[in-house]
C-alpha cells in the first residue's frame, strides 16, 4: 500500500512538473512576464476609469478583486490548455494506453498552475499597493494568502471541465474564453455579487471564485477565521465538485474512445 503511494505521488509530480513545461517550451521571459502582468494590468485601469466614470471613488474594491482574479488564468486556461494540448500535439493516445494510474496523470497537470497563480497575485500585490496607494495595514496576511490558494486550486477545478471538454469538441477554447469574460461580471471582481438579478446572483455561487473572493476582501481588511471559514468551506467544496466532475467526464471520454477512438480523431 505505501509503496503503491509513494509511486502516485512521485508520477503526481513528475507529470506536473513535465506538462507545465511543456505549456509554456515556447515562451521566453519577457512574453511570460507579458501575458502574466501585461494584460492583467490594463484590464484593472480600464475597469479602474470605468467605475471613475460612474462615480466611484476609491478603486481598491475593482483593484483588489482584479487582482484576485489573476489565479483563473492559470487555473481555468492553463490547465484547460495543458489537458487539451495532449490531444492536439497528439500525446494523449500514449498517455491512455499507459499502465499508470489516471488520477496522478490527470490531477498532476494543475499542480504547478495552482502555484503559479499564487506567486503571480504575490507579486502583484505589492506593485498594486506602490501604484495605487492602498492601504493595507489591517491585512489578515495568513488568511489572505490562504484564501489566495484556495482560489487558485477552485478554478484549477474549472479548468479541469474545460480542458475534458475540448477533448471531444473543437468549441472548447471558445467556451473557456466566453467562460473567462463572464467571471468579470458574475463572481464579484468588480462590484458585489449582491447587486446582481437573482438568477445570476445563484448562478454565480455556483461558480469557483465567489466565495473566495469575499474571503479575500474580508481577509484584506482584517478579519478573522471565524468570519470566513463558511465562506472558505464553500469555496473548497465548489473546488472539489468541479475537479470530480472534471476526472469524472475524463474517465468517460476515455472509455468513449476504447470504443470508438473518438480522442485520436483530431
Amino acid at each position: 500500500m505505501i509503496q503503491g503511494l509513494t509511486r502516485s505521488l512521485r508520477l503526481y509530480f513528475v507529470q506536473a512538473w513535465y506538462s507545465y513545461q511543456a505549456l509554456f517550451a515556447w515562451s521566453v521571459p519577457f512574453n511570460y512576464f507579458a501575458s502574466k502582468f501585461g494584460f492583467p494590468f490594463f484590464t484593472m485601469l480600464l475597469f479602474v476609469f470605468m467605475g471613475k466614470f460612474v462615480g466611484l471613488k476609491d478603486p481598491i474594491y475593482i483593484v483588489m478583486g482584479n487582482i484576485l482574479l489573476m489565479p483563473a488564468a492559470n487555473g481555468i486556461s492553463g490547465v484547460s490548455m495543458t489537458v487539451g494540448n495532449e490531444r492536439q500535439f497528439g500525446a494523449l493516445s500514449y498517455l491512455l494506453g499507459s499502465p499508470a494510474p489516471r488520477a496522478p496523470l490527470f490531477l498532476g497537470r494543475a499542480l504547478f498552475h495552482i502555484l503559479d497563480g499564487f506567486v503571480t497575485v504575490a507579486v502583484a500585490l505589492p506593485v498594486a499597493i506602490l501604484i495605487f496607494h492602498l492601504d493595507l495595514t489591517r491585512i489578515n496576511l495568513p488568511l489572505a494568502l490562504l484564501c489566495v490558494l484556495l482560489i487558485a486550486f477552485t478554478t484549477s477545478g474549472v479548468g479541469f471541465v474545460l480542458g475534458s471538454i475540448t477533448l471531444v469538441s473543437r468549441d472548447g477554447w471558445m467556451i473557456t474564453s466566453t467562460l473567462a469574460v463572464g467571471l468579470y461580471l458574475l463572481v464579484g471582481v468588480n462590484f458585489p455579487v449582491a447587486l446582481l438579478p437573482p438568477f445570476l446572483r445563484t448562478l454565480a455561487f455556483g461558480l469557483p471564485m465567489t466565495r473566495g473572493l469575499m474571503a479575500a476582501r474580508l481577509a484584506l481588511g482584517g478579519a478573522g477565521w471565524s468570519a470566513v471559514a463558511h465562506l472558505v468551506y464553500g469555496e473548497l467544496l465548489v473546488g472539489i465538485i468541479y475537479t470530480a466532475l472534471g476526472y469524472g467526464l475524463f474517465r468517460l471520454l476515455e472509455r468513449r474512445s476504447m470504443v470508438n477512438g473518438t480522442l485520436d480523431n483530431l
